[in-house]
């Protein structure tokens, strides 16, 4: 065994989006920090390496990648895979540039920061880390390419992921998307886009899902169409259906069908052109998750449907936003990236960077990363939009300058002007709103302690 030894600050495993926000801030926050960056790919990017052809980001370009560098043209850009991967490409670049990063790419790294190399036999690494091992990983984002169904396939059942749609050379007289999540709005979308028939599609949804108006989340937009700025929907809901019933009606969740009340939220995106297209498909199937595709039926959790042997099956039923437990950010020698923004995991690794950057007592950089774990359920909005305001508050006090001018964060790109509009606004309603909000989250979480509720809503002081 060959054992080579190197020493470091940080050990960051895991050169994905958040792994590259954090270091990114690291990198700004000191002019003497080292990194080394350990990743199981080839090529920085993290799940973009294994994405499908056809993928792009969901939400602008603007708020994506690290604070040091724009995406693309920024703004309202929807950057595509191929595009993510040039700009992780050039960031890499201009970090190995400052001398004190190294990057150990087809490399598996243990929990202490050791790593060995997945291409040399008996290829070892032990790291002397001077500060913080940094877990890049642990939001374990998943594409189907990377995992196996999680159901049984029988056989003579032709069964693929999203990647190989693009390689298709053969059409087949049906197609069954078995997923509702981003990818499986993908896959239905681009096979609409090449014209197949959406009769000859079927759409296996096993929960409906509220989404996203992308609109409501362009930049220039938050301070109007967030809870800062129509804090109406909050304070006058009088239970979860009545709060996602006014958000609606503001146009700002839409559903797939009008007349399906969704029970997920997992911050899915569209716009109102895609909308309308995902409606042309009609043969919906809402049973459950799949068990079994058989050769003559499809089994779900909730019944049967008879099926053909010459379906084409479409697996887009990987978990890309797993609800992980809660771990302290901060912890010893160690740091476990995590959301502290709803859905806003690039722009959350940036701020906790700057935290390790600036401060030094755990317990209180702790309550200044209070986690927001990724919403499944309706009612989990409710939780992550508490705690993601009461984290803001806090950084505002905090570091509300830099804050400001970190375009990661939603309300970077707003005018001054609208912010300061938008906060007088809600002041006189903050107190309503936390009341509401509060009350909301006891009516869904009953057996939860007082204490958690009160955390969830009040900011670190």
């Amino acid at each position: 065994m060959v054992q080579k030894t190197l020493e470091t600050d940080y050990v960051i495993m895991g050169s994905g989006a958040m792994g590259m926000a954090f270091a990114d801030e690291i990198l700004s926050q000191s002019k003497a920090d080292r990194i080394i960056l350990v990743d199981k790919h080839a090529q920085p990017g993290g799940h973009w390496n294994d994405a499908y052809p056809f993928v792009s980001l969901h939400q602008p370009a603007a708020y994506y990648g690290v604070n040091s560098e724009k995406l693309g043209s920024g703004g309202s850009e929807l950057a595509s895979g191929q595009e993510v991967m040039a700009y992780y490409d050039r960031v890499l670049r201009k970090m190995l540039e400052t001398g004190r990063v190294q990057y150990f790419p087809m490399c598996e790294a243990s929990e202490d920061g050791n790593f060995k190399s997945l291409v040399q036999k008996d290829l070892h690494y032990e790291v002397h880390v001077t500060k913080k091992v940094v877990d890049a990983t642990y939001m374990n984002v998943q594409v189907p390419s990377t995992r196996d169904p999680q159901y049984s396939i029988g056989p003579g059942v032709s069964l693929i992921p999203p990647n190989q749609l693009p390689e298709l050379r053969e059409p087949s007289t049906e197609y069954v998307v078995i997923g509702a999540g981003k990818t499986g709005i993908d896959a239905v979308l681009f096979l609409l886009s090449n014209q197949v028939d959406p009769e000859s599609i079927t759409w296996v949804v096993p929960n409906d899902a509220w989404m996203l108006d992308r609109d409501r989340i362009q930049p220039g937009s938050f301070a109007k169409f967030s809870p800062l700025g129509q804090p109406e929907l909050i304070i006058n809901a009088q239970n979860l259906n009545q709060l996602f019933s006014n958000i609606e009606a503001s146009d700002g969740l839409f559903r797939l069908d009008k007349d399906v009340w969704p029970t997920k939220y997992r911050c899915a995106t569209v716009d109102r052109n895609e909308l309308e297209q995902l409606r042309r498909v009609k043969n919906v199937i809402r049973m459950g998750r799949v068990i079994s595709l058989e050769t003559h039926e499809m089994i779900l959790s909730e019944g049967r449907v008879p099926t053909q042997a010459e379906k084409l099956y479409i697996d887009c039923t990987a978990d890309g936003l797993a609800k992980r437990e809660v771990r302290p950010v901060f912890s010893g020698n160690r740091i476990t990236l995590q959301s502290l923004i709803m859905c806003q995991q690039v722009c959350s690794a940036s701020i906790i960077g700057y935290i390790e950057a600036n401060y030094q007592d755990e317990k209180r950089m702790n309550e200044m990363a209070q986690v927001v774990p990724h919403p499944e359920f309706s009612r989990d909005y409710l939780r992550a939009t508490a705690t993601t305001m009461a984290n803001i508050e806090t950084w505002g006090r905090e570091f509300g300058l830099w804050l400001r001018r970190n375009r990661l964060f939603m309300p970077h790109h707003e005018s001054l002007f609208a912010l300061i509009k938008a906060g007088l606004r809600s002041r006189r309603q903050t107190g309503p709103l936390r009341d509401n909000l509060r009350a909301l989250i006891d009516q869904e979480f009953p057996n939860e302690t007082a204490e958690s509720g009160n955390r969830e809503l009040t900011p670190s002081s």
